[in-house]
């Protein structure tokens, strides 16, 4: 081999290991810019936040939006979650070593901080926004995101599957959302809807459920017949309850009645026998006459279920149509 080939050999190894090199470093600046991108999204309270397009360290403020953003696909990037109940066994094993922030309605500044998350997301709640003022100081963004309807919680799995980077995980739960609420609507099709009262109470005091409420909204969709969205709409919350009046149950004569409960349920009832029992209007309502008064699970109605809502769903359906 003469001199003149060999340096022309030496030549092109020499380009091909500049334009190697130069191909790596473009592809981890690459990575780098991705890593760093941002995106501009309108929250819940029509505020526009900037959060990262792909979030590394994300605390979860509630539970219904620790379900979403683990089954779209963001178990590894959880760092912070709520102090609750109500959560499916997958997700208590999957975040089992996660730390917790506190219960939905006191989360723990200084704990959030200390996880040093680039995203928190939480509700529509004034305990979530309280929060905002002093995590954006610390440049933390924070993202609240209401979830009312069952058409939120698809939409919101859509979009953690965008902040995960795994779209095809999230649509496949998506799917699979659908597919079992489609499946429990089918079983009302062609009854008749009974006449269904929902209570939401606690220990110091008791509220209707409108088709407003999440959990209100439930009867609604197998049906309606909910009395509480018959009662005068002047005195109809926004929230989606209004105050309970034993003599418009009466007047209405609900043939199944639904109780939620925050708290210990044992203590609720308790506490709503020795409210109501005792009133002879009570007595009297069908649904109380004929035992069909169901307290119903914490985890799926205290709190939106989130994936778990054609549970939900069969579950209501199962109380409200036993008859035919």
């Amino acid at each position: 081999m003469n001199s003149t080939l060999r340096k022309l050999i030496f030549i092109v190894i020499c380009l091909l290991a500049v334009g190697g090199a130069v191909l790596a470093f473009r592809q981890d600046e690459g990575a780098k810019m991705q890593e760093n991108e941002m995106r501009t999204v309108t929250d819940s309270t029509d505020r526009k936040v900037e959060i990262p397009a792909h979030p590394k360290r994300v605390v979860l403020l509630n539970a219904s939006h620790l379900d979403l953003y683990y089954y779209a696909g963001g178990k590894d990037t959880i760092v912070g979650k709520p102090t609750s109940e109500a959560l499916a066994d997958e997700v208590k094993k999957g975040t089992e070593n996660v730390s917790e922030v506190g219960v939905i309605h006191n989360p723990s500044v200084e704990t959030i901080l200390n996880l040093q998350p680039d995203l928190v997301i939480g509700i529509n709640v004034p305990f979530h926004q309280q929060l905002i003022p002093t995590l954006e100081k610390a440049n933390i963004p924070v993202l609240i995101k209401s979830l009312d309807t069952y058409e939120d919680v698809l939409d919101t799995l859509k979009f953690y599957g965008e902040l995960t980077g795994k779209e095809e995980t999230a649509q496949a739960k998506i799917d699979e959302v659908k597919a079992g609420y489609e499946q429990a609507i089918a079983k009302t099709e062609g009854k008749n809807p009974p006449k269904s009262l929902m209570i939401w109470g606690t220990l110091d005091s008791f509220s209707m459920a409108t088709s407003k409420s999440f959990a209100g909204n439930l009867i609604y969709r197998l049906g309606g017949n909910n009395i509480a969205d018959n009662i005068n709409s002047a005195a109809k919350d926004n929230s989606g309850f209004v105050p309970l009046s034993m003599e418009y149950i009466a007047t209405q004569n609900p043939e199944v009645i639904f109780i939620v409960t925050h708290g210990d349920p044992g203590a609720v009832k308790t506490e709503l026998d020795n409210t109501l029992g005792e009133n002879p209007l009570w007595q009297d309502v069908a649904a109380v006459k004929n035992g069909r008064v169901y307290v119903l699970p914490y985890q799926l109605f205290a709190v939106n279920p989130g994936t778990r809502i054609a549970e939900a769903l069969n579950i209501l359906a199962d109380d409200m149509y036993e008859k035919e």
